[in-house]
C-alpha cells in the first residue's frame, strides 16, 4: 500500500472513531489537543529565545580569536617600553603611541585591560604567577602585575599574570 492510501485510511479510521465519541470524550480529547497546542507554541517561543541568546553571544565574542593573537604584540610592546633606556628615547616614544593606538583600537571593540595591582586577587581574573611575603600590605593582594590581563564585553580572554602577597 502506498503512503498516501495509509495516510487517507489512517485519516478515515479517525473520523470513524471521533464519530463514535461521546460528548464529554470528545471535549477532553479538545482539551488535550488545546494543551498539546500550547505546549508546542511554548517550546517554539523558548526555542525562538535560546537560538537568539546563542547566536547573540556568538556575535559578541566573535573576536576572542584575532584578540588572543593581538595580545601578544601588546605584551610586547608593554615590555620594550619597559626596558627602554633614557637613551632611546625616540624608541620609547614611538612604541608608547603605538601602544595607546593599539590599546584605543582594542577599546572601540569591548576589548578592556585587567590591570590588578593593589586589588584583592581574584581568580576569575588573576593567574598568580608567585607569591610574596610582605608585612604591611594586606594578605591576598595582587602586589605586582606582570602581564596585564584582557576581557572581551566582560568575558576574560586572558588573565592577569601577578604576583600575590600571602602572609
Amino acid at each position: 500500500m502506498s503512503e498516501e492510501k495509509k495516510e487517507k485510511n489512517s485519516s478515515a479510521e479517525k473520523n470513524e472513531n471521533l464519530n463514535t465519541l461521546t460528548y464529554e470524550e470528545l471535549a477532553e480529547k479538545v482539551e488535550t489537543l488545546k494543551e498539546e497546542s500550547l505546549r508546542s507554541r511554548a517550546e517554539l517561543e523558548n526555542f525562538k529565545k535560546r537560538s537568539s541568546i546563542e547566536l547573540s553571544n556568538a556575535l559578541k565574542f566573535a573576536n576572542t580569536e584575532i584578540l588572543s593573537s593581538l595580545i601578544p604584540i601588546v605584551t610586547s610592546l608593554e615590555k620594550a617600553l619597559e626596558n627602554s633606556e633614557e637613551k632611546e628615547k625616540i624608541d620609547r616614544q614611538g612604541i608608547l603611541l603605538i601602544l595607546n593606538s593599539f590599546e584605543k583600537i582594542l577599546e572601540n571593540f569591548n576589548i578592556v585591560p585587567i590591570n590588578p595591582s593593589g586589588e584583592e586577587f581574584d581568580p576569575e581574573l588573576h593567574e598568580a604567577v608567585s607569591t610574596v611575603n610582605e608585612k604591611g600590605v594586606k594578605d591576598n593582594i595582587v602586589k605586582s602585575t606582570l602581564e596585564r590581563g584582557w576581557k572581551l564585553n566582560d568575558r576574560v580572554v586572558k588573565p592577569a599574570l601577578v604576583i600575590v602577597n600571602k602572609i
